[in-house]
């Protein structure tokens, strides 16, 4: 087992394409979360799929705010699979250690489809955006910590917060607005006068991370804030989830593809599919060959 000492997370963990990921379960999390709204110090928590991880091994920026992240969530299929086929070991012979991982790699990938149990562990689960969400509105519930939602349209970011305080009996929310203001400045103001202990950012990655840490020094009663992507547009019914058959067997991107409106104009989802299906794919398989299983090893806390 490999000790990583620069961890800031309570958990112990393993390393994809060189990224921390913390091992938690959703049951977890619930706990986690109330301990930290609880605290006296803000927790930077992320929320890790394909992209993440392939944009953090090019960009040392995005990379360095996730290894100071507090919390890091495999939320994508994609996550899960890499850290269950960088954990298998391999054999020392080099001439037939190429043929191993390859093989390795096309075995853990069948069973991802066809039995997802198969690839829970190291990583336990995984806990997708919006059930991520839910899970800690439930602990600000428990808590009766205030909440902030930041960004999306203006309508989305309104319609998701009606329809959050009637699933969530009991939440605060301390208000919301949307994430297209033109004077930067104004939603620091709005969160820092509503209270909020638990702060819902969703800007878009890396926009939203890059927010959480230029900013969070100065939210004075945040003690919890998340970079959501697209969760609110989900909740608010202006993008749909896929079939949860999809989303157990890593196919949510193919729904995403070929169901949701690509609002770019730029065809940008197709692009996006490719670099976090089979182009993360083969660089975790490159990876795994250059580095062997260690990368997969459990982390300390």
């Amino acid at each position: 087992m490999e000790l990583d000492s620069n961890s800031v997370s309570t958990y112990q963990s393993v390393r994809v394409l060189g990224t921390r990921v913390d091992v938690i379960t959703q049951a977890a999390l619930e706990a986690e979360i109330s301990a930290r709204l609880a605290g006296a110090r803000l927790c930077r928590v992320a929320k890790l799929n394909a992209e993440f991880l392939m944009r953090a091994a090019d960009d040392p920026e995005f990379a360095a705010y996730l290894e100071n992240s507090d919390l890091n969530i495999a939320d994508g299929a994609g996550v899960v699979w890499a850290a269950r086929f960088l954990s298998l070991p391999t054999t020392s012979r080099a001439g037939l250690r190429a043929f191993q991982v390859v093989g390795q790699a096309l075995v853990s990938l069948v069973a991802l489809l066809l039995r997802p149990a198969y690839c829970r562990g190291p990583l336990p689960e995984r806990i997708p955006g919006v059930e991520a969400l839910h899970t800690m509105l439930e602990a600000a519930v428990e808590t009766r910590s205030p909440v902030f939602f930041f960004g999306s349209k203006a309508e989305v970011n309104q319609r998701a917060r009606e329809l959050l305080a009637r699933q969530h009996p009991g939440l605060i929310i301390a208000g919301g607005c949307h994430g297209y203001q033109p004077d930067s400045e104004a939603p620091l103001r709005q969160i820092e006068a509503s209270g909020a202990r638990l702060l819902i950012v969703a800007l878009g990655s890396p926009k939203q991370e890059y927010w959480i840490r230029d900013h969070g020094k100065a939210l004075s009663t945040v003690r919890v804030a998340v970079g959501e992507g697209g969760s609110l547009d989900f909740i608010a019914g202006d993008s749909r989830r896929a079939p949860r058959w999809m989303q157990e067997r890593g196919l949510e991107w193919l729904w995403r593809l070929l169901m949701n409106e690509d609002r770019t104009g730029r065809k940008s989802r197709p692009r996006r599919a490719w670099d976090s299906v089979p182009r993360f794919i083969w660089r975790v398989v490159v990876w795994k060959l250059r580095h062997g299983a260690r990368q997969g090893a459990l982390d300390a806390p």
